[in-house]
């Protein structure tokens, strides 16, 4: 071969290198320059919120509300209270509330271990104050049918109180309520024993918890 021929293959090779060092260099610019060319924007807000409070109070209608029944109870006797539930917080209720009614100690009295004997609870609303002598001036409504404290003595077994409107919130508005407490009981007692079990002679404090639920959730456009 010629020194000639053997002199430009070597150059050909050496153009080639030449020649992709060069688009290896142009690619690693254009990269390069691509970091800087792009654009973000942001955009920021702010929203006040403050959140509501959902509050149940119990306090006197008329009497003395839920103290201590100073009687001996007979099969019979109705004990009546008058109470206010007062919505005291910021947020609307939902209509209706539940009612559970535990006794310390438990005993035949709640527990149901007399079968058909026990306590009972009734409870009416007035559409204005009671007065002491049990009288409604307006309409009366009835929120809970005479049940027996056996079957709803726990929070498990609270039971609805029907036609309590919503509580509207932040003016005092109040459920007027008449709860009545009674005994039922259909025992004998044999020359001066009473039967096993009995609801006689016992004794319990009766914890009676009114729990009210929150308006509907609602959707604001602004």
């Amino acid at each position: 071969m010629s020194q000639h021929r053997h002199t430009r293959m070597k150059a050909g090779r050496h153009g080639k290198a030449v020649v992709a060092g060069l688009f290896a260099m142009s690619v690693g610019l254009l990269t390069t320059a691509g970091v800087y060319a792009a654009l973000s924007g942001v955009a920021t807000g702010s929203e006040a919120v403050t959140s509501g409070t959902l509050n149940l109070t119990l306090s006197p209608d008329v009497g003395t509300s839920f103290s201590n029944f100073t009687g001996v109870m007979a099969p019979g006797d109705t004990d009546n209270v008058y109470v206010n539930l007062n919505n005291t917080g910021s947020l609307a209720t939902a209509a209706g509330m539940t009612l559970w009614v535990a006794g310390t100690p438990a005993n035949a009295l709640t527990n149901g271990t007399a079968p058909g004997e026990g306590l009972s609870v009734t409870a009416t609303q007035c559409s204005v104050a009671w007065t002491l002598a049990g009288v409604c001036g307006g309409s009366t409504t009835p929120i809970l049918a005479t049940t027996q404290i056996n079957s709803m003595n726990t929070a498990g077994t609270a039971v609805g109180l029907s036609n309590i409107p919503s509580l509207v919130a932040s003016t005092g508005k109040a459920a007027h309520v008449q709860v009545s407490l009674g005994l039922v009981a259909t025992e004998t007692s044999t020359n001066g024993v009473a039967p096993t079990p009995t609801i006689q002679g016992l004794s319990t404090t009766l914890a009676y918890t009114f729990t009210e639920q929150q308006r509907v959730g609602t959707a604001t456009n602004q």
